[in-house]
């Protein structure tokens, strides 16, 4: 048989060890020294979350189907079974082995990168249909489209080839955030693609596992048995398949959006075909653990909806606590629904099952879309985050605190605000005009100014405080930021915008000067402080 690369065995998983060295490790050694090692460390923070998924429906597979000894068990039997496993092994501080090597044992064909019938995560069937696409479009730290391939790239001149090692990292990122671009027929969105997607990050890799593994999510549904999507048949499946929502976790973990089947010359992966693969609709799949939602209602519908959220290139993790922390009826949150793996951490902390305070980190990551071409759906850059906060915050002891914290964060955006509309006062000072007007840059230098500063601030926050001193303190920072941003600006214009340009509104003729912009700029940050000062709090809990 013409196989090559086992997954089981062969190095191809990018980790980092407490010496701060990248190396690439093999499925069975990740889970047995997962507790030496701090992180996954691909080539990028979208590649680390589909590996994390594909690791996490490892994991929902084996303990679905394994006790801790490798004997073989039925949760349905045992109600308590999963959570119970949860706990010994988080406590432990370490993967037993015996379940996984029973099911690498039983399953191990399955895991071959190149093999004649099943070839890991692909499909027999899409080989040969159409021309086969250059490897460069299956690099995401790439982003070629089909007619404009990179000109200044991250990689060497061999970097239309690619190791085997490599290419499984690529194969599972492609499948899980390819997008329409140039393929006929075109295909559905990639359910990870569309995803705000979520991830704790633990002390160690074993730690982020578990952390993200949610042992009830299956039981929820009366799914007891995980079924990842490479012990099945790939070769029989059609092209842009409507199925229904996968009703375990390794299903919708490894789910094939794609078809793919990978080209190889010469021990290197050279090209690839692919097609459509799986989708479902879109509309609450509560099934999924690692997203940020929104909320919507259907026209004609009071009823809400959810719909995964995706992050916005302009945000920063912190401006979506609301989302994570899913304050209810707060502005600065689109949504009422905890992502699924946040709402897996309060409940264990809630029945003891972790610690009730620990420092929680938390990971964000997504891809941005060209939404400006009709005709396809365009996958342009990808952006990730981190965001550090103490557990308790999620608790009964926090919940004041949310509050407060997403009125901090409302107050960050005011002053934001603020700067915006001082930057465009400026350009109108010297006689810009029309469309073009923006202070856009000028705002996100301002939130870059202030990102520091305020994620300390959060880190920080220990639920004891004094809620009123607390708050002050980052509310002091902000504005003095403000005021000091708002004055350089003014210092880098020239001497004639002191004089100002008229601006006609309507009939009359307003004169804009720098001196005016900056009063107005300074006047709206002292009047905020000045009305949060004589309220106490800026805005109440919502009835």
């Amino acid at each position: 048989m013409d196989r090559e690369f086992n997954l089981i065995d062969e190095p191809w998983i990018c980790v980092r060890d407490n010496g701060c060295e990248v190396k690439e490790i093999s499925i069975r050694q990740v889970f047995e020294h997962a507790q030496d090692y701090t992180e996954l460390a691909g080539e990028t923070k979208t590649q680390d979350m589909a590996v994390l998924r594909f690791l996490l429906a490892v994991i929902y597979t084996v303990f679905s189907r394994y006790d801790k000894n490798g004997d073989e068990v039925d949760p349905e039997d045992d109600i308590n079974y999963l959570t119970d496993n949860w706990i010994e092994v988080y406590r432990s501080g370490k993967f037993p082995m015996k379940p996984f090597e029973k099911y690498f044992e039983k399953w191990y064909d399955r895991f071959w990168l190149f093999d004649e019938e099943y070839p890991f995560y692909q499909s027999n069937k899409v080989n040969g249909k159409g021309k086969a696409t250059s490897i460069a479009k299956m690099i995401g730290s790439l982003f070629e489209s089909a007619n404009k391939p990179r000109l200044f790239s991250d990689r060497n001149n061999d970097g239309r080839l690619l190791s085997y090692s490599e290419a499984v990292r690529w194969l599972l990122h492609i499948i899980c955030f390819d997008d329409t671009a140039a393929k006929q027929p075109v295909p559905k969105k990639s359910w990870v693609s569309i995803l705000g997607l979520i991830a704790v990050r633990g002390n160690n890799l074993f730690e982020t596992l578990m952390l993200n593994y949610n042992a009830e999510s299956d039981s929820e549904y009366d799914v007891y048995v995980s079924t990842p999507s490479w012990e099945k048949d790939n070769n029989k499946a059609e092209f842009n398949t409507l199925i229904p929502v996968p009703d375990n976790q390794a299903a919708l973990l490894s789910l094939m959006s794609r078809r793919v089947y990978l080209c190889r010359e010469n021990g290197k992966v050279n090209g690839y075909y692919i097609s459509g693969g799986d989708y479902f609709e879109e509309v609450e799949v509560f099934g999924e653990q690692m997203t940020l939602w929104r909320s919507y209602k259907e026209k004609g519908s009071d009823s809400i909806k959810y719909k995964p959220q995706l992050h916005k290139p302009s945000t920063k993790a912190w401006q979506e606590f609301g989302s994570i922390a899913a304050l209810e009826g707060d502005e600065n949150s689109s949504t009422a629904r905890k992502p699924g793996v946040i709402a897996h951490i309060e409940s264990y902390i809630d029945r003891s099952y972790l610690d009730n305070c620990f420092l929680l980190n938390v990971t964000t990551a997504s891809v941005i879309h060209d939404f400006n071409d009709s005709m396809c759906f365009k996958i342009v850059d990808s952006i990730s985050d981190e965001l550090s906060f103490h557990s308790d915050l999620l608790m009964k002891v926090g919940e004041a605190w949310r509050y407060r914290i997403g009125n901090e964060i409302g107050k960050c955006e005011s002053a934001a605000k603020a700067v915006n509309k001082l930057s465009i006062n400026l350009q109108k000072s010297a006689g810009a005009s029309g469309d073009k007007l923006s202070g856009e840059d000028a705002k996100t230098q301002f939130y870059s100014m202030i990102d520091k500063p305020f994620r300390d601030w959060l880190a920080q926050l220990d639920t004891s405080y004094d809620i009123d001193e607390y708050t002050g303190k980052i509310e002091d920072t902000v504005r003095k930021i403000a005021i000091v941003f708002g004055n350089d600006c003014v210092h880098q214009m020239s001497a004639n915008t002191i004089f100002g340009r008229y601006e006609k509104d309507g009939k009359d003729k307003n004169l804009v000067t720098t001196v005016e912009a900056l009063n107005i700029f300074n006047a709206t940050i002292m009047l905020s402080a000045t009305q949060n000062a004589k309220s106490g709090k800026p805005r109440d809990k919502p009835k």
